[in-house]
């Protein structure tokens, strides 16, 4: 089993040369930052504010390693990355107060003001701007280390992230025009010099801008392009080959749930290649087997699938469809259901009203209950891949998954739609106690030629007796 990852796993040597190599071209540009927003500070020799910045930069570093060592443990709830991150702002802003304190004490003739923009020089360009290169770089490295590690809690929000970096690029520019401003105005001084610093200034800014922007930018694209090879890979049936996007937000929980998914079909077509020496010894018993499973899983007993498939065949043989037809959909409509594999035991055991988005997922199962079983060449499973896809549409077009409407939904499907509803409504399910029979003969006539094929439901309900010997027959015990 692999450890969790920690800060010192994170932050390598490699990445501290970096970190630390940035943080002395920041020094660069702070001396003409510092100077461009304090007059007094301006008056000062460079190599007196370049001695000075050096030696807030040491202190800087000591305490950076301070933090990295002291918080080495992953905090609970809080992704990796953006603990580095949030370990990197507070390095940045107690550079400032050791800045504030040093100039305070070498130049105590300065006014406060003077002091306090020192501060505010290290929060902009610090604990602001270069705070969110370092994000993306804690970012890029941690994709680097944990190949065989997962997020499994996704409580990160893009949205929230470019909210603050958005904020971030706004209130950093517009703070440091107001210091410069600031500074010109208390010397009396507007004029052409002040548009040359403050072009500098924003000219700048908006290049780290663009950096950050086009950085962030790649690393959304190639993560959304792993998810749209994953949907492909689910797609074309290669269920153990999707990948995993280590964020904790959005992307990273869209990648873990398609794994989930991917996993759980994968896993329910390997029950049903397992079954495959009993398919050649006895399809019929293999058919029904396959579809208890899916009830299974949704804690229904495999009666349910017994009942649809008798009321189905009594319905195919009355509505005038051959003999061999009928046959076919009694072996073929118990495995309706047979997608449920695929759907997460959360929301197909889920006792209270379905969400939304878990809905979404649930009606999934039509489409993948097709995807399992349209491969195969026997007339029975090709049958069966039919009902599963369409024992959902509805008769006026309002189903689904692809809203087929009328004869457009093959007959199988329509048969097998009423005496699965049928049951359904009949049985005790998580979610619901089972219906009295004259509340579903209601719901029946309502939904005639709306849900339901219209001569389907008279067929129904002129063939009642004989349906009720089956529901006896195999009643649940």
């Amino acid at each position: 089993m692999q450890k969790e990852l920690t800060i010192k796993n994170l932050i390598n040597l490699k990445t501290r040369l970096f970190l630390y190599i940035s943080s002395l071209f920041a020094l660069l540009f702070l001396q003409t930052f510092c100077s461009n927003i304090c007059e007094f500070i301006d008056g000062l020799m460079p190599n007196q504010l370049f001695r000075n910045l050096f030696i807030v930069f040491i202190i800087h570093t000591i305490f950076r390693e301070f933090l990295y060592w002291f918080f080495q443990k992953k905090k609970k709830n809080l992704s990796l990355p953006r603990q580095a991150y949030f370990l990197s702002i507070i390095s940045w802003i107690f550079a400032g107060f050791v800045a504030f304190i040093l100039h305070y004490f070498l130049y105590p003739d300065f006014p406060i003001l003077s002091h306090i923009r020192i501060f505010l020089s290290y929060l902009i360009l610090g604990a602001a701007i270069l705070s969110q290169l370092e994000y993306i770089l804690f970012e890029m490295r941690y994709k680097e280390i944990s190949n065989n590690i997962n997020y499994t809690f996704f409580n990160e929000k893009i949205s929230r992230r470019v909210i603050e970096t958005f904020l971030i690029f706004t209130i950093s520019p517009i703070l440091t025009l107001l210091l410069i401003i600031l500074r010109y105005n208390t010397e009396g001084i507007i004029n052409s010099h002040v548009t040359i610093d403050v072009i500098y200034i924003g000219t700048l800014m908006i290049f780290i801008a663009i950096i950050l922007s086009f950085a962030f930018g790649r690393m959304l694209k190639n993560d959304t392009k792993v998810i749209i090879e994953n949907i492909n890979i689910v797609k074309n049936g290669q269920y153990s080959n999707t990948k995993i996007i280590n964020r904790p937000d959005e992307l990273g929980e869209i990648s873990f749930a398609i794994k989930n998914m991917s996993m759980s079909i994968k896993e329910g077509i390997e029950q049903i290649e397992l079954l495959h020496d009993e398919i050649t010894n006895t399809q019929k018993e293999i058919i029904y087997t396959m579809g208890e499973i899916a009830e299974t899983r949704s804690k229904e007993t495999g009666n349910h699938v017994k009942r649809v498939a008798e009321y189905s065949y009594i319905l195919a043989i009355k509505l005038g469809l051959s003999q061999e037809e009928a046959s076919t959909l009694k072996l073929a409509s118990p495995m309706h259901d047979i997608g449920k594999v695929g759907i997460p035991d959360n929301i197909l055991n889920k006792p209270g009203k379905l969400t939304f988005d878990e809905f979404e997922i649930m009606k999934t199962h039509a489409q993948l209950g097709f995807e399992m079983l349209k491969h195969s060449k026997k007339p029975i499973l090709q049958a069966a891949a039919i009902v599963s896809r369409e024992h959902h549409e509805k008769y006026n077009g309002l189903g689904y998954p692809r809203g087929l409407k009328e004869s457009q939904i093959h007959i199988f499907a329509r048969i097998t739609a009423v005496a699965d509803v049928f049951d359904a409504l009949g049985s005790n399910r998580v979610y619901k106690k089972a219906w009295e029979d004259e509340k579903i003969f209601k719901l029946f006539r309502e939904e005639k030629g709306k849900h339901f094929d219209p001569k389907i439901i008279e067929l129904f309900f002129e063939n009642i007796d004989e349906i009720f010997k089956v529901r006896k027959m195999f009643q649940d015990i």
